[in-house]
């Protein structure tokens, strides 16, 4: 700004010395004051808070997670489903108990496949090789013989506890013993029957049928009113369904097995009879074509979709043909046993599944801790309300969840009067018997061979099979 004054001061003098002569100097002293900017700097005293990071040391104890023992089980796929409301699969019983009793052993399924000479062949394969990756493996009681002959189920006698011995039943055990070695811990029986559309035989005038004439005589008369229905169905299927539905009609025509030195009759005129029977169904539509084809689960959906009249299955199939999102049929059926003809036997054969070790398991202490748990009260009453019941633990005849549970237990039972094995060669060569019966019977019934013909043939086939 001074300097800016000083300028325009000199400039002025400047003009005003160009317009005439210079005039006397008048010395004229003057104070200005002139604004001055200036920087003071002032020292200013600042606390900074710098964050420092410490180091505290906190004792922690860390579980070090142990690897879990993985046990495989091998069964079919109906393990992993439940027939009842609120209730967990077989698998799912299983595995939840093993885990809250025995947390370090990991329990999975390796499912086989649906037919149960698949299952057999399958298990055989793995126990020819010597392969453990199975370690437990379930099993059809008429295999008990084959596999013990063999050495393919490690002995139970020394594991099975005395608390095991008393609460499961004898009757059951026995029947998966050999040479006096207990092999398996059983989980389940069934045992065949007939089911009738109670309503409609009521509506006809019909009494239950006693003979398979009356199955006859009943179906033909009221299909011809209902068209969309069929008249009787039956587990045709060439597997070991089969076995069990021919051995049901033969002795219901008066058959008999074997004679007293073990030779093969069952091409008497009874047991022709009962296969030409058989054949006739299909021939005369009293069965459709396709029952040579079907096994348990077809039959089953035809009887309680309403389209059957009459179905021959396992004892079961009652634990949930009054549930409303699986049946049309509710409160319209009834259960009986199996017809019979004058000469021949009401007869409802038996079966069953149990649990046995794989000898060939790198894991022996861990399989059998899960058999154990698979033999305890909570798992097999898990199974009897899922499945229906038929388990060998002798608690649960008594307890009231489980007969609430299974209103149709009074049937089953009843079905226990004519209780009868199957048909097939005896001892360890039973699944070669098996073999040939499910193939001869499914030749006759497919129209391949006369049924004379056919057992014949299976007679010889068995009879050579025992040499």
């Amino acid at each position: 700004m001074v300097r800016r004054l000083i300028f325009v001061l000199a400039a002025l003098a400047l003009v005003l010395a160009a317009c005439g002569p210079a005039p006397t100097p008048e010395i004229i002293e003057r104070t200005v004051e002139v604004p001055v900017e200036q920087t003071v700097e002032v020292p200013v005293e600042q606390t900074v808070e710098v964050p420092v990071e410490q180091t505290v040391e906190v004792p922690v104890t860390v579980e070090v997670p142990k690897d879990k023992t993985v046990i495989a089980l091998a069964y079919n796929v109906y393990f992993t489903r439940s027939f009842a409301e609120g209730w967990p699969s077989p698998f799912d019983a299983v595995k939840t108990a093993v885990e809250a009793k025995h947390p370090d052993i990991e329990v999975t399924m390796n499912v086989m496949p649906d037919t149960v000479g698949a299952i057999h062949d399958t298990m055989v394969t793995w126990l020819t090789a010597q392969d453990g990756t199975v370690d437990i493996l379930g099993i059809d009681s008429p295999w008990v013989a084959e596999f013990g002959k063999a050495g393919w189920l490690m002995p139970l006698n020394d594991r099975l506890t005395p608390q095991m011995l008393e609460e499961l039943s004898e009757d059951y055990l026995n029947a998966y013993s050999y040479e006096g070695n207990y092999l398996a811990v059983p989980i389940w029986g069934s045992i065949g029957g007939f089911y009738y559309r109670k309503d409609l035989l009521d509506e006809y005038g019909f009494d239950p049928p006693e003979t398979y004439d009356d199955v006859t005589e009943i179906a033909q008369t009221i299909v011809a009113d209902n068209p969309d229905m069929v008249g009787f169905v039956w587990q045709g299927m060439k597997d070991e369904a089969l076995v069990c539905n021919f051995s049901e009609f033969f002795l219901g025509f008066g058959g008999q097995y074997f004679d007293d030195d073990g030779n093969c009759t069952m091409n008497s005129p009874e047991g022709v009879a009962a296969l030409e029977y058989m054949a006739n169904l299909i021939d005369t539509g009293v069965s459709p074509q396709e029952v040579t084809n079907w096994k348990e689960a077809e039959c089953e959906d035809q009887f309680a979709s309403g389209r059957a009249l009459f179905s021959r299955t396992w004892s079961s199939t009652a634990h949930w043909l009054d549930d409303a999102e699986r049946s049309q049929v509710g409160g319209k059926w009834g259960l009986i046993s199996n017809p019979a003809q004058p000469e021949g036997s009401h007869a409802n054969v038996t079966g069953g599944w149990a649990f046995g070790i794989n000898p060939n398991t790198d894991s022996p202490e861990e399989a059998w801790k899960v058999l154990e748990v698979i033999g305890s009260f909570e798992v097999q009453k898990a199974i009897a309300m899922a499945w229906g019941p038929l388990q060998p633990h002798k608690g649960l005849a008594t307890d009231p969840e489980v007969i609430a549970g299974n209103p149709e237990l009074t049937l089953v039972a009843e079905l226990f009067e004519a209780a009868a094995p199957r048909v097939a060669a005896p001892g360890a060569n039973y699944f070669q018997g098996s073999d040939i019966v499910q193939d001869e019977v499914h030749a006759a019934i497919t129209g391949i061979k006369s049924a004379q013909a056919a057992l014949d043939d299976a007679c010889s086939r068995l009879d050579a099979l025992q040499q």
